[in-house]
């Protein structure tokens, strides 16, 4: 093969990294200088044929912020295909953000690009850490039918078929000898630099004017050439250079077609790339070298290409072929702060702002498009793969939390407007002024009931001693349990008048409601009485170290750890909930253990347990565990360190207290405990894990993944890439679960905090293990080889840093499509009450807005359409290996429906029934319906 005539398709590229080494506004800074000489060559060089911009475009924003005065000139070279950008906004991690961010991504990413003239419709993803199952239908979303990377993949060859669980399917090719970087550092460097040496250091005497601010404020201050004009042009070695490429090269690429990309991290364009081609053909003639870009790459490849291996499932293979290829997958677990923060940015934004800011606008409310807009380009700036990981700077984690901060305080804001809207629409007029309501509101696309969790006050002077939750026609009264009553003095705003303070006796407690309709309302009337009512029921505290309710039963062992019934299927889970505690010796992207490493766990540690409250409704048990571990290292990582990791240290000998705090939570009629977790980190270079002994007896866990649920086997099996190695941490989403089906039980952890790590470990017990904390001493490796240790960097320590999780425990019969996801909403979106005043409305006091049918469907976005403002759209996926047929319900008559892609680009028409459109669901499909409504 590497005698025949190739063509070598070098494509000018930088990759740009938002945040990392630097802060943003520092590396925007370097984002000027850059954007200014690219579109200067662009402008001068005719030659110089095109430049990819990473397939991102939020850069492009970002520079024309600061240089407005050049909108004109990028929209010239994107119109004519010189300056290529998109598909994507930012350049995002797949595993950490959900499906529906990943839609977003793109969906913004196209209009950005469109705005500026031109999108790139090529499939360039080389940024995540893995490819997660679904982005071939994710990309076929997009009219998208090639894929390009090089983590997480391990083929002999070049090029592939990537197919998704659905039977989507994307032309792909992975980057060969050297990933991205090939010609640059065979040729380019070696022409202009002297050398393809990558680990070969600086000398002082290149002649570059080298530059550095020396004062005390800056120790850690970098270099930067003031004159790089001194380049060399060394031709001599290029012919000899060029033969080893292409023969390199030829050694992955099955085709005559051999794609190689000039540039790297956020490096500018050399004025002399198309002079370089130019001088790489004659003296080569044998070969065909020009500048190109990957999509004419990927039309020549495609029409040579024979019989490519065809993939299935996700791509996390750690044995990527090549040279800079490693998967890095332990991102998942770096600085939780952002997972938290992400987390709940994404519920704030997908589930609860977008979906009542629909329901709103159908009411008569205001659907807040801009101040959505605006969330979802804050959140998406939060998820380039470098910042959502957390491996970049301190800085950068602190912009990216203040990020998130804006995005839940405005969607909090969002959401509170749309359900007034709903809300003063509501007929309550057969109440008097001087009565109260409670409404409670459902944010989940099927009904639910259960016991509830709010604050409700008795205004002074009303006649209220005491309450009775009722319904509105009096006949069903429902359970009420006290926890305390207090009075309270409440801001109330009027934005025509002065702020008032109203007094009142505020009451907390738990409140068992029926049945409240999907997404949807219901109301309640406080009804005045002399006492609150005794409830003749069962306590859930029947024991001082026992949880119980119909279905569960959790007893608390001296050290803490719990033993489960589950009633229905009579499993008892043992040993439940310890705790373990190791050394971490790695860095952002992978997890490392000190060669002496120490193991600590709560097992056999006294702890104090305490119930904090108890009834029969709601009881609540507090577990204080106390650990001895040690402080960090016995050796610390210094400035003055270079390599990856220290092969000689050990944990440190002395010892610090850990307290972790865990309270777990019952409700009557719950079939899971649920439980947050909090501790404040003192201590350095250690990884904390909570862990679940099963005993079940399985060969594999599922976990949710974007629009997905993945299986993985426990045991590695001789030929993976883990065989011989510690089992390997999986990500995870809102569930992973584990199913024994010979009995037929299963056993789920639920979370709602950003939680992304697991272990299923292949022991006598099945363990699974959640990682909440792995904390390190930051470094980066801005040079090939050489690590840059910045030990004051303490944020990736989380020293002093207050952390929370939540998370449930829930057994179950059956596997995961048996009420896991339903649990999992459930978790994430609990019911919202709200208190109200009497007032006059046409809806009722009852009302579902819409509601999705069909086992095991599940909703990830409802809002209005992009770009058309009558026009509703609704994504549905089915997680399952069967078909389903769905439908969709709504409180009016349909008006119109269509079927879309992703991009909302309408594809088929269907025929709504009334109120109802149906549609069918194929196995692991992701569905998108836009619809119209009658208007009242």
């Amino acid at each position: 093969m590497a005698d025949q005539r190739k063509t070598i398709h070098v494509v000018s590229n930088s990759h740009w990294d938002r945040e990392w080494g630097y802060p943003f506004e520092e590396t925007r800074l370097l984002l000027l200088d850059f954007m200014d000489e690219l579109l200067d060559l662009l402008d001068t060089d005719p030659d110089f044929q095109s430049f990819t911009m990473d397939s991102q475009t939020v850069c492009v924003e970002d520079y024309l912020e600061l240089r407005p005065e050049k909108r004109a000139t990028v929209e010239k070279h994107v119109q004519s295909g010189r300056f290529i950008v998109g598909p994507w906004y930012s350049l995002p991690e797949e595993y950490i953000v959900n499906g529906e961010s990943l839609v977003r991504n793109l969906v913004v990413g196209h209009r950005v690009a469109d705005s500026l003239g031109a999108c790139s419709k090529i499939g360039y993803t080389p940024f995540s850490y893995g490819q997660t199952s679904q982005i071939p239908q994710i990309y076929r979303g997009f009219d998208i039918d090639t894929i390009i990377f090089y983590r997480g993949i391990n083929v002999p060859k070049s090029e592939f078929i990537l197919e998704g669980p659905d039977g989507s399917r994307l032309l792909g090719m992975r980057f060969g000898c050297m990933s991205r970087f090939s010609y640059y550092v065979y040729i380019y460097r070696v022409l202009r630099y002297g050398s393809d040496d990558v680990f070969k250091r600086y000398d002082w005497d290149r002649g570059a004017s080298p530059f550095r601010l020396a004062s005390d404020r800056h120790p850690r201050a970098h270099y930067y050439v003031l004159d790089d004009k001194k380049k060399h042009w060394n031709d001599e070695p290029i012919r000899e250079q060029l033969l080893k490429l292409v023969a390199d090269e030829s050694e992955h690429f099955t085709t005559s077609q051999i794609c190689c990309m000039q540039g790297f991290d956020t490096s500018n364009p050399d004025p002399k790339e198309s002079d370089i081609i130019k001088l790489c053909q004659k003296l080569l003639p044998e070969h065909d070298i020009k500048l190109s870009n990957l999509k004419d790459y990927m039309d020549a490849m495609r029409k040579e290409v024979k019989n490519p291996t065809v993939l299935t499932g996700e791509s996390r293979d750690p044995g990527s072929v090549g040279k800079w290829t490693h998967l890095n997958g332990d991102v998942i677990s770096a600085r939780p702060l952002l997972k938290i923060g992400n987390n709940r940015a994404e519920i704030n934004i997908q589930r609860l702002a977008e979906p009542w800011g629909a329901i709103g606008s159908w009411v008569g409310g205001e659907y807040f498009k801009a101040a959505l807009d605006r969330c979802w380009k804050l959140h998406l700036r939060n998820h380039p793969h470098d910042t959502i990981t957390g491996a970049g700077v301190d800085q950068m984690e602190l912009d990216s939390l203040y990020r998130f901060d804006q995005i839940n305080i405005l969607c909090d804001g969002l959401t509170r407007r749309s359900l007034e809207a709903i809300q003063i629409q509501v007929d309550n007029s057969d109440l008097s002024e001087r009565d109260v309501a409670l409404t409670v509101f459902n944010p989940t696309p099927f009904p639910r009931k259960g016991v509830i969790s709010c604050y409700l006050d008795m205004p002074q002077n009303m006649d209220y001693e005491a309450f009775a939750v009722k319904s509105p026609d009096g006949k069903t009264t429902y359970d009420l349990q006290v926890k305390e009553q207090f009075p309270a003095g409440v801001l109330v705003r009027n934005l025509q008048d002065i702020s008032i303070e109203l007094r009142a006796d505020r009451v907390h407690g738990h409140v068992e409601i029926d049945e409240v309709p999907a997404f949807g309302y219901k109301t309640f009337h406080l009804v005045r009485q002399e006492r609150f009512n005794h409830l003749p029921r069962k306590n859930l505290v029947p024991e001082t170290n026992v949880l119980e309710n119909e279905f569960l039963r959790a007893e608390f062992n001296c050290d803490g750890t719990i033993d489960l019934l589950h009633k229905e299927t009579g499993e008892y889970f043992t040993g439940l909930h310890y705790l373990e505690d190791t050394g971490e010796t790695g860095h952002s992207w992978i997890h490392m253990e000190p060669h002496d490493n120490e193991t600590i766990t709560s097992h056999g540690l006294p702890c104090a347990i305490t119930v904090e409250e108890a009834g029969p409704l709601y009881a609540r048990m507090r577990v204080d565990y106390h650990m001895q571990i040690p402080i960090g290292l016995e050796r610390e990582l210094t400035a003055e360190f270079r390599e990856e990791r220290d092969d000689h240290t050990s944990r440190s000998k002395i010892r610090k207290e850990m307290i972790v705090t865990s309270r777990f939570e019952l409700r009557a009629g719950q079939k899971r405990l649920d439980v947050t977790t909090s501790f404040t980190n003192e201590c350095k270079n250690h990884r904390l894990r909570v862990v679940f002994p099963t005993n079940l007896t399985c060969d594999r866990t599922d976990s949710e993944a974007a629009y997905d649920v993945i299986p993985r086997d426990i045991h590695v099996k001789k030929g993976n890439a883990y065989y011989g190695k510690p089992n390997p941490q999986y990500p995870m989403h809102r569930f992973v679960d584990m199913h024994d089906p010979k009995k037929d039980v299963g056993f789920a952890i639920l979370n709602n905090s950003g939680l992304r790590e697991y272990e299923a470990m292949d022991n006598d017990d099945r363990s699974l293990a959640i990682t909440l904390l792995r904390c390190f001493t930051y470094r980066n490796c801005p040079v090939f080889g050489r690590f840059e240790v910045h030990p004051e960097m303490e944020r990736a320590q989380c020293l002093g840093t207050k952390l929370e999780w939540a998370y449930s425990i829930f057994p179950h019969k059956g596997d995961w499509t048996n009420g896991v996801y339903e649990e999992a909403e459930d978790h994430n979106l609990p019911l919202e009450p709200a208190q109200v005043g009497p007032h006059p409305g046409k809806l009722p006091k009852s009302q579902s807005f819409v509601e999705l049918k069909g086992k095991n469907l599940q909703l990830a976005a409802f809002k209005r359409a992009e770009d058309r403002k009558t026009s509703y759209v609704a994504r549905i996926f089915n997680p399952t290996d069967k078909a389903v047929t769905g439908e969709l319900k709504f409180f009016r008559e349909v008006k119109a429906a269509w079927l879309t892609n992703m991009n909302e680009d309408r594809r088929e028409k269907l025929e709504p029934k009334k109120n109802s459109i149906k549609v069918k669901v194929g196995k692991k499909k992701i569905v998108t319906v836009e619809f119209q409504l009658q208007k009242t």
